[in-house]
């Protein structure tokens, strides 16, 4: 956090009036088309901004299919970032996220800070949940289904929100409810997305803008460049997953290509080299030894099958939110599991937490003096110093962002009887029975009209004694406002039962509409096939599990392929491709592929980065900057080369040593 941000915060927060960029959206927008409708955010923006002030969110009208735009409509979600800067650039970038159906308001305060701090500097960042994605998923949404189910989505997020067993159980009954309500459920396709795109920037006012798209988001880009182009200055594509990859059955190649990556990177240090000459059979044989021997549990450590070594080698290096310092490691770690030993692993993982990969290099660094070592700790300490006072000014911002808004917050009926409602719940004669029913009761309430004679009904409904007298008691005092409160509430409670069956459904619509057959069990077992013979980790069943179960909704759905869609994109737009290293969800090679259609077009493989590079490496957010700045300027990409810190050889000191 610069000075300059603290000051901006502050000076936001303080200020009433709101900013003027925003008036025009807050009387409909600038294409009557497609109105803009604003309102609160649904997720918190980030500590240092302030709603209306330096961010504005709201929704976008659209048709839900573009060659009947008299027809039924759909909302685009979306977030603006006020660029930082008196003098912004006419042109913003847009993020289009992943998926299909990921979603991406719920985290936009890492979109605008952790991945774009560089290009809010000189212009406004956008984002938005696509068609049938988080927020954006109304219009397809299935209350009733969910209703039904709301007390086992409730048990399954609670146990594990990455299970979807009880989301595939509901599927079929969700799908058949969304096409009762007359839902054009082909049209929810890559191109209609394409579409949304313009008709977003287009009613946010900003003829000419710039992409961003990462995984999902990069086909949606392609697409962008291929159907509706108009407007479009630069794009940048990160983590590559063209039109003409078969994903589902290409899900290994990015693991194999991250494994034989190791292997090169490591071959191409002399010292690495000598000390682990074989590493891709070591690889195999460390796999193999705590597959079929695990190293128990003890020695202060946990045990060490298959999967905490799959986890460590492939899954922990491709966290963007919690970065690790993992790959110099790695080939110590291969080597001593190969003969049963797991030191470096237990000690690696006792401080995956430390992230000491910049210090440690600086540190044991044979190319350093003994006075430039010193100055290197020196400028560390510093560098944390700084780090803890930038903490220290977003706590204060906090604060002085809870005084500002105290008045404001004093606890509403609607919150009481909220708590009274949760009170109640415990006196049921049966609580265990009489929950499916009152959850079904409040989720079919909230996906109603908002009425003071729906919230009586539901509480006469479920609740009896002194516990019905009370909340009815609270219904009569209520305000108009408290009864819109109360509605708010039920939204915010189900939102996460919600937001589980949208990204589930929203996948499976996009994926089986228009990637089957071109995507197929059949495909995945002839990819595989000799990928496990290099790897035999790779050829486990849960691998084929994954996918079957990911085609199972498919059954739910009719094809609806588009001619040509699955051709590669050729285009001249000025475009940038990054790909990383780490990346196990889009291989660091389908970057190239799709650059060949694009000819204007740069190519870059970013180490110690995963899926979307922009979120592990400032290297790779600079570039990124720089290019959007001026597309056609020559890039300094030398950053890339200092990347990769030194392998630790077999005498190297350990983490805690």
């Amino acid at each position: 956090m610069t000075p300059d941000q603290i000051f901006a915060a502050v000076a936001a927060l303080l200020l009433q009036e709101g900013n003027p960029d925003f008036d025009r959206l807050r009387s409909g927008g600038y294409d009557d088309r497609y109105p803009v409708t604003v309102s609160a955010c649904e997720y918190p923006p980030g500590p240092l901004e302030v709603e209306g002030k330096t961010v504005i969110c709201g929704s976008v009208d659209v048709p839900e299919n573009y060659e009947a735009p008299e027809g039924r409509r759909i909302g685009l979600q979306f977030i603006i970032f006020d660029a930082q800067t008196l003098s912004p650039a006419a042109d913003p970038l847009v993020y289009l996220h992943g998926g299909p159906a990921g979603g991406t308001l719920q985290i936009s305060e890492a979109v605008a800070n952790r991945m774009f701090p560089k290009h809010r500097l000189t212009r406004d960042i956008i984002t938005f949940d696509q068609r049938a994605s988080k927020l954006s998923y109304g219009s397809v949404e299935c209350t009733g289904s969910i209703a039904d189910n709301a007390l086992d989505l409730a048990k399954s997020e609670k146990a594990n929100p990455e299970d979807t067993t009880v989301v595939y159980s509901l599927l079929a009954d969700c799908v058949e409810e969304i096409r009762a309500t007359g839902a054009d459920l082909p049209a929810y396709n890559t191109e209609n997305n394409a579409r949304d795109v313009r008709a977003l920037m287009s009613a946010l006012g900003y003829p000419e803008y710039n992409i961003y798209g990462i995984s999902y988001g990069t086909r949606l880009s392609l697409e962008v460049m291929r159907t509706i182009p108009e407007g479009v200055r630069s794009v940048t594509i990160d983590g590559v997953a063209g039109p003409d990859k078969p994903i589902f059955d290409e899900f290994l190649t990015p693991y194999v290509d991250v494994a034989d990556k190791l292997v090169e990177q490591c071959a191409a240090d002399p010292a690495c080299a000598g000390a682990y000459p074989d590493l891709h059979a070591t690889i195999n044989a460390a796999f193999d030894r705590v597959g079929n021997d695990p190293i128990p549990a003890g020695r202060g450590a946990g045990p060490v099958g298959a999967l905490e070594l799959y986890t460590l080698a492939f899954g922990e290096r491709n966290k963007w939110r919690t970065p690790h310092d993992i790959t110099r490691f790695l080939p110590r770690i291969f080597s001593e599991l190969a003969e049963g030993r797991s030191k470096t692993f237990d000690a690696v993982t006792a401080h995956l937490d430390d992230n000491p990969s910049l210090a440690t290099a600086l540190v044991q660094s044979s190319d350093l003096t003994e006075d430039d070592r010193a100055l290197a700790i020196a400028t560390l300490k510093m560098a944390a110093a700084m780090e803890d006072l930038s903490d220290g000014a977003r706590d204060t911002l906090l604060q002085l962002q809870g005084d500002l808004l105290a008045p404001l917050s004093t606890l509403s009926i609607a919150e009481a009887f909220d708590r009274r409602m949760s009170e109640a719940v415990i006196h049921l004669p049966d609580p265990a029975a009489s929950a499916p029913a009152l959850l079904r009761d409040y989720a079919l309430m909230r996906a109603g009209p908002v009425s003071r004679d729906a919230l009586a009904k539901l509480v006469s409904d479920n609740f009896s004694g002194a516990d019905e007298a009370d909340l009815l008691s609270l219904v009569a005092a209520m305000s108009d406002a408290d009864i819109s409160r109360t509605w708010d509430i039920a939204a915010e409670s189900l939102r996460p039962y919600r937001a589980m069956v949208a990204e589930t459904l929203g996948m499976a619509i996009y994926q089986c509409q228009e990637a089957v057959p071109f995507n197929s069990m059949e495909g995945f077992d002839r990819l595989s096939a000799p990928y496990a013979e290099r790897y035999p980790v790779f050829g486990i069943p849960a691998f084929r599990e994954l996918i079957q179960g990911a085609l199972s909704p498919c059954a739910l759905f009719d094809p609806h392929p588009r001619e040509g869609f699955h051709d590669r994109v050729r285009s001249d737009i000025p475009t940038l491709v990054l790909n990383g290293t780490l990346d196990v969800q889009t291989s660091m090679h389908w970057g190239a592929d799709a650059a060949e259609g694009l000819t204007n077009s740069r190519n870059y493989i970013v180490p110690e980065a995963g899926h979307g590079t922009v979120a592990y490496q400032p290297c790779a957010r600079d570039i990124a900057a720089a290019f959007v700045n001026d597309p056609t300027a020559e890039l300094d990409v030398s950053c890339i080369a200092d990347i990769l810190p030194p392998f630790v050889l077999p005498d190297d000191p350990l983490p805690g040593e």
